[in-house]
């Protein structure tokens, strides 16, 4: 089969099928991808980060295809297996890696609160999915428990691409599955190995996980992961009982890797401005819903419309534009000009020094009552509310318990990173709540805060 290269500045060159280019890549759903930053607002702090889900989707599809062809060259991985399956597996993986993020909508995990999750299940009952995971002894839970940019990308998938993934020899439904994280054959008793290409996308090593936190750290240009990154796709490994693991060849590397993965999440994601930015970002959203005749973001908006980034961000300078005293505009206003207010705290060693209290109570605290923080501050300080803010970052935290949930293959057995002694004794920093408040409020702020949380602890 003839094929295509793409050059991509974090794995270098991409070969695709030509097929998968012209009816997969070469697509309207899917060229929207480039106009949907992986990282939303982050780029306010930094500049670099333009990076979509448009190359992060080629990236994952790269990965995937890189280790599942290693893996064909492992006896024990295809022992009892004949090439046609293997094909056919490998098949749906490289269809479900590309088209994995297919229904993000504007904004990335941003704008999901906005897509109706009963009408997404409800139209994918519709065209089968649902019953096809009964069939499978899945029953709904997989489709209960999925986020909606996923129930929305098997819609796309299903509406958009059936035919196509049909035609390159996988199945649809499947493809959906392993999009979910399932492989509907390995659950009705096929090969152990489509419940291997599952994992490769669902898994504490799965290879979206290693796309997206190397292409982050390369175009963010933070730099706080060093490791070797062909050596750990060299390393992927997988036993019919054990599943999907890393070789002892990843030794020498996946201490940098867990590090680097929380260094990254650390200082980019959960850094201080960027917060705010994706907290600025969110609240536009729920302003513009509520002034605008219909919501912005709905499933067929994304769909039919095609919406991305750019649409909403003209549709914020319009309606900014057209109510001038708005809450919006002041807010979009803060964001063109990118005026961020202070942080009562930038870092764990300044939360610690300012405030006086348990630190995890305090912002277990904080933020399970911040909407009620919120607004005593606001009125406390005499400050408008969207002038106060409580908040962390909305990207999922990099657990340790997880990390240490690696696994390591070696003499027939796996065992987590953790039982290897990776960690040693070492704890590493978890997320911490950030209070954002005007310029020369902030001392005040936090004594107001820790004077309170005292207060209701007695």
């Amino acid at each position: 089969m003839a094929t295509k290269q793409l050059k991509d500045p974090v794995h270098g060159y991409i070969e695709l099928d030509e097929a998968l280019v012209e009816r997969v890549v070469d697509t309207r759903p899917f060229q929207r991808l480039r106009y949907v930053r992986q990282l939303s607002a982050t780029y306010l702090v930094y500049p670099g980060a333009n990076h979509t889900r448009f190359e992060h989707s080629l990236g994952v599809y790269h990965l995937g295809r890189t280790v599942f062809e290693n893996l064909r060259t492992q006896s024990y991985f295809t022992r009892n297996t004949d090439t046609e399956t293997l094909d056919e597996i490998q098949r749906t993986l490289e269809c479900a890696c590309l088209l994995h993020d297919v229904g993000h909508p504007p904004f990335s995990h941003l704008a999901e609160r906005f897509l109706d999750t009963d009408d997404l299940r409800a139209r994918l009952d519709d065209r089968g999915l649902l019953a096809a995971f009964a069939d499978a002894g899945l029953g709904d839970g997989p489709i209960r428990d999925a986020s909606p940019h996923e129930l929305l990308g098997c819609l796309v998938v299903l509406r958009e691409y059936a035919d196509t993934i049909a035609d390159l020899g996988a199945d649809p439904f499947e493809v959906c599955a392993y999009v979910l994280g399932y492989s509907l054959v390995y659950e009705r008793g096929g090969p152990w190995q489509f419940g291997l290409g599952a994992q490769l996308l669902h898994s504490p090593i799965d290879v979206d996980r290693l796309d997206y936190i190397t292409r982050d750290n390369r175009m963010t240009g933070a730099d706080v992961l060093s490791f070797d990154t062909d050596r750990m796709i060299d390393a992927y490994t997988a036993h019919p009982e054990e599943g999907l693991a890393l070789s002892d060849k990843a030794l020498s590397t996946i201490g940098n890797y867990l590090e680097g993965r929380i260094a990254l999440y650390m200082w980019v994601t959960q850094h201080h401005k960027s917060v705010y930015a994706n907290v600025l970002l969110r609240e536009m959203l729920v302003e513009l819903d509520g002034v605008a005749d219909a919501s912005p973001v709905t499933v067929d908006a994304v769909l039919d419309d095609e919406i991305d980034d750019n649409t909403l961000m003209e549709a914020f300078r319009t309606t900014a534009r057209d109510n001038s005293d708005s809450t919006l505009a002041a807010l979009y206003d803060r964001f063109r000009a990118r005026r961020f207010p202070k942080t009562c705290w930038k870092h764990r060693i300044a939360y610690a020094d300012r405030v006086d209290a348990d630190l995890d109570a305090f912002g277990d605290w904080l933020l399970d009552n911040r909407s009620r923080l919120r607004d005593a501050l606001a009125d406390r300080l005499d400050l408008p509310r969207y002038d106060v803010w409580i908040e962390r970052s909305y990207v999922p935290e990099y657990e340790p318990a997880e990390l240490k949930d690696i696994p390591i293959a070696y003499g027939g057995t796996t065992r987590s990173v953790g039982d290897w002694g990776l960690y040693g004794e070492r704890a590493f920093d978890t997320p911490i709540p950030f209070v954002f408040v005007p310029d020369g409020s902030k001392d005040r702020a936090t004594e107001l805060l820790v004077e309170q949380f005292h207060a209701e602890q007695e």
